[in-house]
């Protein structure tokens, strides 16, 4: 009771007792401003074409003439009168609802509410009610955007409102989503048959307002835009006039069906919550997941082809679309550039006009191949009673996680320890040219578009992974669809090939993306500190064009071979409702017959930390007046025992608190700073960053700021803040203990290092044996004699 009271209080303050003092609103107009440098000047999604996509919905559909965003001088110069208007105008109780989802009295919880609210009455004056208007019609945008997104092209189509209050409403939800992911593939996979000169290509429903908006959007390098439109404008029409073939609506409205039962079957009181909230500021109604559920299956028993394109061409076929063109972040759109790109649409919209092509589109196939042989299950053992650890004839470990109220959705980890850092330097730009390489070769003798077909029909989803400590797949699938996930995670270790075409292909596009980010501001930061402090074969030395421009198909293979098909301990860990029995055929058939190079991985691997200075300014920040701070400390790291995975989360809380407490609220000088340890399995330094920016004109005051919670870290942490984020970080964990792929995700991190997989499943039986000596231990030992520090300033660029 006493915690629901405190929040009682808390909310019952914010809505009926708020002071607005001076000095409490000059420090929010630097929290707010430090959020605003930070968001608005290159970093993050700030200026990329969906920024600016939801910048010019938001603008439309309130009628509002200027930036929706605001200004830094709106900031700095809004009064307190101006606030307390405000304030006293839209905080009010006929515009507040509170949703409260849980294990809780109702009859109490109300008296509650209404002995803390029953004084909190309506002014005189009623907030306004915002006016909702559609797109404008038949418009043009051109915008820029920032330097690590491609320029890019995109069409509008605004859907109208959807109070979702029928069940005519949920099929137009439905139909609309549906068909945008259906477009989207068909988009995709007619770009990569055609070999068409863009970057990438996708439709998506965005529901961020009170109308549902569908993006379709093409981007390009900036030579090739003319010709991009001109394949985007040609594939609608044929989608418009010739419509889907009934193995893509198949495929997709499976997956719709899936995605609502399995959103049904995980249904959380904080969905709950969460989901009235948002819908209610979209003007939507929130239904009952038992309800989704059903609506969905009644739907798409219904739906047929004929009823699915016809929706597809009415859709095609509004006059309710406008376009919005993205250039390259260094061209401005003078008068002369505008002309260029209007006529560049209308060359698009011509192309649209015309009657579509007929394609005799694939059908989709099933007869994947099987494993040729089989093997044998030498043991299984009861670590709980409902996680068991297998072992194969063949060395192959399996962790199985039967979780029997996670619904239909399961998920698969394998792999082993190794990844980049088990290569010689000579092969990592290989290795990280081949999950993109072998994908786009396709899989099993199915094409790369033929095998998603397969996949989305099946909802079954396949993912390579190749990163700094580890290497192997991830995989998703329904209980029916888990045989196909194994199959193919059978073909990818053991005979995936490599076209040729298809790696030239891949390896250019990785390039021209690899390119465009290195020459950011962002990625010159990044180069310009890890080749700074990293050793030239260290497994984090970034990596230039010119590195994988060398790389040939024979190298792409090499890697492969010295990967996937070697056993350094792998692992498969399964999390479903999957009973043991029900898995024993399927570990024999598809895991157990896999063979490989037997090679035992190194305890630890060399991260070669070695800085050239202790103090490093570089001046690759956005422009403006954004200055960004950082300063890491690094040691090294022995064997990585459970209790240090704990330890690493607790302490990055510690100094996030810390931050937040005496940089933000304290100082004014920064909206989110925050801290964390970077420590891979298998890694023989464990590093802890401290990151924060200011403005300019702040900057010695912030790195005052910085030094003091960097010193503090060789005095531990006070009993307050041990107890608070040990319990902060056993909350955190509650939600994944629910949810087969973080089950999934989490122990297959923790066994791969001989950490105990229980720890994934009962995190508090870890949390309470730490005690404050173990986190002060911790902590110190970062500020010891033999530990790195290194402070890092980026200043704002001149671009």
């Amino acid at each position: 009771m006493r915690s629901s009271l405190i929040l009682w209080l808390g909310i019952g303050e914010i809505a009926t007792s708020l002071t607005l003092e001076p000095e409490e609103i000059t420090k929010e107009q630097g929290v707010v401003l430090g959020e605003f440098r930070f968001s608005f000047q290159g970093h993050s999604d700030a200026n990329s074409t969906d920024f600016e996509i939801y910048r010019l919905i938001a603008e439309q559909l309130y009628e509002v003439d200027e930036d929706v965003i605001g200004t830094e001088d709106s900031i700095r110069n809004i009064s307190e009168n101006r606030l307390r208007d405000f304030y006293q105008t839209h905080y009010t109780p006929n515009r507040i609802e509170i949703f409260i989802a849980g294990d809780v009295d109702a009859a109490s919880t109300i008296e509650e509410i209404s002995e803390l609210f029953h004084t909190w009455t309506t002014k005189d004056k009623d907030a306004p009610t915002q006016k909702v208007s559609p797109l404008s019609r038949g418009e043009t945008s051109i915008v820029r955007v920032n330097d690590v997104s491609f320029p890019s092209t995109t069409l509008l189509f605004d859907l109208g409102a959807n109070p979702m209050e029928t069940a005519t409403d949920f099929e137009n939800f439905a139909a609309a989503s549906i068909l945008s992911n259906a477009i989207s593939t068909r988009l995709n996979d007619r770009a990569r048959d055609l070999n068409a000169p863009v970057q990438s290509t996708h439709a998506q429903l965005i529901q961020w307002f009170e109308r549902m908006v569908l993006s379709i959007q093409v981007s390009y390098e900036t030579p090739n835009q003319q010709e991009a439109m001109l394949f985007l404008g040609e594939e609608l029409a044929t989608l418009r006039d010739q419509g889907l073939s009934t193995p893509e609506i198949e495929a997709q409205t499976s997956d719709f069906l899936k995605l609502e039962s399995t959103f049904a079957d995980n249904y959380t009181a904080r969905n709950y919550a969460e989901d009235h909230v948002f819908f209610r500021m979209i003007g939507r109604q929130t239904l009952s997941p038992e309800t989704y559920k059903s609506l969905s299956t009644v739907f798409v028993n219904r739906a047929d082809k004929a009823w699915f394109n016809k929706e597809l061409k009415s859709l095609l076929t509004t006059k309710n679309v406008q376009s919005l063109v993205a250039l390259e972040h260094h061209i401005y759109p003078t008068e002369q550039v505008k002309q260029e790109q209007l006529a560049f649409v209308a060359d698009m919209q011509k192309a649209f006009k015309q009657t579509g092509n007929v394609l005799v589109l694939p059908d989709v196939v099933s007869d994947f191949p099987m494993p040729d042989k089989n093997g044998e299950i030498l043991a299984i053992q009861d670590l709980d009673a409902n996680t068991t650890k297998w072992q194969l004839s063949n060395g192959v470990t399996i962790y199985l996680r039967h979780m029997p109220n996670s619904g239909d959705s399961v998920h698969v980890y394998a792999g082993s320890k190794g990844g980049l850092a088990a290569l010689p330097a000579s092969l990592r730009p290989a290795a990280l040219l081949m999950p993109g390489a072998y994908s786009e070769s396709g899989l099993g003798g199915f094409s790369f578009n033929d095998y998603n077909r397969l996949m989305v029909r099946e909802n079954a989803y396949l993912e390579p992974m190749v990163w700094e400590h580890l290497h192997g797949f991830y995989g998703s699938s329904t209980k029916a669809s888990l045989p196909l996930v194994l199959a193919s995670m059978y073909q990818g270790f053991q005979h995936a090939t490599l076209d040729e075409e298809m790696f030239e292909r891949h390896k250019t596009q990785f390039i021209k993306n690899k390119r465009q980010y290195l020459d950011s501001v962002d990625g010159k930061a990044l180069m310009a500190v890890s080749n700074e402090i990293y050793d030239e074969n260290s497994v984090r030395y970034t990596l230039t064009p010119e590195d994988y421009e060398k790389v040939s198909a024979n190298d792409v293979r090499m890697a492969y071979n010295n990967l996937m098909r070697t056993n350094r301990g792998l692992v498969y860990v399964i999390a479903g409702d999957i009973p043991v029995d029900e898995f024993k055929p399927l570990a024999r058939t598809y895991l157990a017959g896999m063979t490989f190079n037997d090679l035992p991985t190194e305890s630890l691997y060399a991260v070669k930390l070695e800085p050239k200075k202790d103090e490093l300014t570089i001046a690759f920040g956005p422009a403006g007046n954004n200055v960004e701070l950082v300063t890491m400390f690094a040691r090294d790291a022995e064997k990585k025992t459970t209790k240090d995975y704990f330890l690493a989360d607790i302490a990055g809380r510690i100094l996030t608190s810390r931050l937040t407490e005496q940089v933000r609220e304290t100082g004014s000088l920064d909206y989110s700073p925050y801290s964390f340890v970077m420590w891979p399995e298998g890694a023989d330094t464990q590093q802890l960053l401290i990151v924060m920016s200011s403005s300019v004109i702040k900057r010695k005051e912030a790195r005052a700021a910085l030094d003091e919670i960097a010193d503090s870290i060789g005095h531990g942490a006070t009993p307050e803040e041990f107890s608070s984020t040990s319990k902060q970080l056993s909350h955190a964990l509650q939600d994944g203990l629910s949810q087969p792929q973080e089950q999934a995700r989490m122990m297959f991190n923790y066994v791969l290092a001989d950490a105990d997989p229980l720890a994934v499943v009962n995190p508090d039986r870890v949390i309470n044996t730490l005690t404050q000596e173990d986190i002060d231990e911790y902590l110190k030992a970062f500020t010891s004699k033999s530990a790195t520090r290194i402070d890092v300033t980026n200043l704002p660029s001149g671009n």
